[in-house]
């Protein structure tokens, strides 16, 4: 049996949940003007596995090679918009950082 499970995400950051392995990402958005939501389609009886998401604002430095693309979010009433990826590895670094 499979179930939704929901991550609050960091507006521009990278970062890593820890998601049942073959879990589906379905969507994001931002409720209000709160953090972004996340939402994940899993089974709960499979292993733990990391993902690694990548959250850029518009208009700021993104990587040669981001991921592939989850969805984008607006907060603030649409003044604020940002663009989810998810990345097959950390970058160069390897820590979750807080982009500029």
């Amino acid at each position: 049996m499979k179930t939704i499970w929901k991550f609050e995400l960091t507006p521009n950051r990278i970062q890593s949940i820890t998601v049942p392995l073959g879990g589906q990402i379905l969507t994001v958005h931002a409720k209000g003007d709160n953090a972004p939501t996340l939402w994940v389609l899993v089974d709960p009886d499979m292993p733990p596995k990391e993902r690694i998401l990548g959250v850029y604002t518009t208009n700021t430095e993104v990587p040669d090679d981001p991921g592939r693309y989850v969805g984008s979010f607006f907060i603030y009433e649409g003044s604020l918009e940002f663009h989810l990826f998810e990345m097959e590895s950390l970058p160069e670094g390897g820590t979750e950082t807080e982009l500029d």
